[in-house]
């Protein structure tokens, strides 16, 4: 796959709803210089929440989207310190993993990262070790984790 993409961590986040998280996650992006258009990519992945719901079980949610307003891809964690409705349907989370591709980006770059994150959150174990580590653990075991399942 040729995947190069980078993770960022943060645990403990206090917020109410699934949009607060979402936009405290994209604010740790833009800190950290992977947006060019903060404002765009905001958009762009509320836009893309609001046709379909990112809830993948286990108490995760994986929103994700495609923007000309990211500069570089990556993936941030969060890690809530409270579960947070994420549907209608009363599923909650409280762990995302919210993926910022480039627009540009070839071959269908981001189903790629997004299905292999998928299938790595299917196994219990792994959700097991992401929920105790600390933020530095949690980005070593994932870019361990995505190379090894290339």
């Amino acid at each position: 796959m040729g995947m190069k993409i980078d993770f960022l961590s943060i645990s403990n986040i206090e917020v109410k709803t699934k949009e607060a998280a979402i936009l405290q996650l994209v604010d740790t992006l833009d800190k950290a210089s992977y947006l060019g258009d903060k404002a765009l990519f905001e958009k762009n992945i509320l836009e893309r929440e609001r046709e379909l719901s990112t809830y993948i079980g286990h108490g995760i949610g994986l929103p994700h989207a495609q923007s000309s307003g990211v500069e570089r891809p990556c993936v941030v964690i969060g890690k809530l310190s409270q579960p947070i409705r994420w549907t209608t349907d009363d599923e909650f989370v409280q762990i995302v993993f919210l993926i910022a591709v480039p627009e540009n980006n070839s071959n269908n770059f981001h189903l790629k990262v997004l299905s292999k994150l998928a299938r790595l959150l299917m196994h219990e174990d792994f959700r097991g070790k992401l929920s105790e580590l600390d933020d530095t653990a949690t980005v070593a075991l994932l870019n361990k984790s995505v190379k090894e399942d290339n």
